[in-house]
């Protein structure tokens, strides 16, 4: 196998030199782990150049740290892998099973694997496991977060693949994917899904109505559910012994592999709820008549270092919104004698990527959130109109402000999207060689909306955490600064979407005065390249 050291003069020598804040972080990791530390924070705007500045810290730290080093890299999207991976072909990658295709069973790696389970088969030549055993065996390799996480708890791979260094770009957003996965949501749609009758799911209901505590949840699913599903389970692999393979592909599809992961999920929760049963929250929702349950920890950190941040000697966190050594350490549960933080400026200029606060049109909060909508609706068909040939982005928070875009302003440039639909929604925008405009409450990360993808941005509402969740209240309880600071960096994933190299240029409109506030009571959260770029203009 071509080692990295090899690769990098291939890859280096294109006209290319490292730029000033590349090599300035390269030199921060470098007097860094000298010094021993684990932990090494990079403060790294869009721009930067992330990638280009891993394969140099990769070389660098096999010459020089541990020459058989290997590296993983993990990021928050699939957009983000394949970059890497244009960028970089000798980086290895994998996605998830449904990104392969079965050319067995034809039908993805997902499902190939599920019918070879219940049929007692193995696929020859499986692309996924080619894809696998080639990540795990090499050098230097990217995954995502949900990949990363789910192997990470449910399998051996990462234990197995025994790396050196974890590079995590985007790590903003790494604590809250991983706290969702050893989350569990139980609605209507959960029961469906498991292949439940009607009667049965309404008596389901009527039980959820009386689990008011993360401890009822937990006695609940211990002591009853995870039984009934292993019961419609075990009946549904009974009619799959005589059932031709076309039938057992519609059942697979529905049911039976969904009871399998949902056994195995509800018994891990089990067990890492018991490891500290103070660190729960139970949230409850109602759609109609029918109830949510939502079990979520209120803090992921108890639980990473012993799943993941021991298996590593060295982790580098990178993202345009870190803000800050403290907070950061405390949300992903880092010991802070060993971890180190550097802030870098935007490479862009100033000029071409102006924030537009316009003051005095109102708050976007919950009492005050109508009015202000119907006074924002005239300053948002003015800009709409100021860009009518241009590609933008409006910002939401949440769907409700969605929809009233979508029942308020009659423009044929907007695109909205629902929660199952976004990723669809987001290729057509992209896509489209028309002057659209993207609605969205939730694309303030992980997109790229360069040159004329998007030309402006609005910002309806100030993107605060949602006070009425239980979870959300236990946090704030526990550390007041992190409600802040979580609204900081919303609002700074947001503005970076836009601008996303040196030629790159666009404007980004605030209509939320809410923001006098983050400006006021949030200034040591806010960096320096943002808050220079902000014009104040009256309503």
């Amino acid at each position: 196998m071509i080692k990295i050291n090899d690769e990098i003069n291939i890859h280096f020598p294109m006209g290319l030199s490292p730029r000033k804040q590349q090599i300035d972080a390269l030199e921060f990791c470098k007097k860094s782990i000298n010094v021993g530390k684990k932990n090494i924070l990079m403060g790294l705007p869009t721009g930067s150049g992330k990638s280009y500045f891993v394969i140099m810290f990769a070389n660098w730290y096999r010459n020089y740290i541990n020459n058989s080093a290997k590296f993983d890299i993990i990021t928050n999207t699939k957009i983000l892998q394949e970059q890497y991976i244009n960028d970089y072909p000798f980086i290895e990658n994998l996605k998830g099973t449904s990104n392969y295709y079965c050319g067995y069973h034809k039908t993805n790696c997902s499902e190939g694997k599920e019918m070879n389970r219940i049929l007692k088969r193995i696929c020859k030549n499986c692309p996924y496991d080619i894809a696998k055993y080639r990540w795990m065996d090499s050098d230097i390799s990217i995954t995502n977060f949900a990949l990363f996480i789910s192997m990470s708890l449910y399998t051996e791979n990462i234990i197995q693949k025994k790396s050196n260094v974890l590079i995590i770009d985007e790590a903003h957003d790494f604590e809250s994917t991983f706290s969702s996965f050893i989350s569990i949501k139980l609605n209507k749609n959960t029961l469906k899904k498991c292949g439940f009758s009607q009667n049965i799911q309404s008596n389901y209901n009527k039980i959820f109505k009386k689990i008011k505590t993360p401890n009822n949840f937990i006695d609940f699913i211990q002591n009853e559910f995870i039984d009934d599903i292993q019961g419609i389970y075990d009946n549904h692999i009974e009619k799959t012994k005589n059932a031709s393979e076309k039938n057992i592909k519609t059942l697979y599809k529905t049911q039976i592999s969904y009871c399998n992961n949902l056994i195995e999920q509800l018994e891990s929760l089990i067990t890492t709820y018991n490891k500290d049963k103070n660190n729960w929250a139970l949230d409850i929702s109602y759609n109609d008549k029918n109830i949510e349950l939502n079990l979520q920890p209120i803090w992921g950190y108890p639980y990473m270092e012993n799943i993941l941040w021991k298996n590593y000697d060295h982790i580098i966190f990178m993202s345009g919104t870190l803000l800050d050594k403290g907070m950061f350490s405390y949300i992903n549960g880092l010991d802070i004698k060993l971890t180190t933080y550097k802030e870098m400026n935007s490479p862009f200029d100033i000029k071409k990527r102006p924030i537009f606060y316009i003051k005095g049109i109102g708050k976007m909060t919950f009492k005050e959130k109508e009015i202000t909508f119907n006074k924002q609706i005239k300053i948002i068909e003015k800009i709409l109109k100021k860009y009518k040939n241009k590609k933008g982005i409006i910002h939401t928070t949440n769907y409700e402000i969605a929809n009233w875009i979508k029942d308020k302003i009659k423009d044929k440039r907007l695109m909205f999207h629902k929660s199952d639909d976004r990723d669809k929604i987001y290729d057509k925008f992209i896509k489209s060689k028309k002057p659209m405009v993207m609605v969205s409450p939730s694309m303030i990360t992980g997109i790229s909306l360069n040159d004329e993808l998007s030309r402006f941005a609005i910002i309806v509402k100030i993107g605060y955490p949602n006070i009425s969740s239980n979870k959300i209240k236990s946090r704030q309880q526990s550390n007041r600064d992190w409600y802040n600071f979580s609204t900081i960096s919303s609002l700074i994933q947001a503005y970076g979407r836009i601008i996303r190299s040196n030629d790159d240029y666009g404007d980004t409109f605030i209509l939320d005065d809410s923001f006098s506030n983050v400006l006021k009571y949030n200034s040591k959260y806010l960096p320096r390249y943002f808050t220079n770029a902000i014009k104040v203009l009256k309503n």
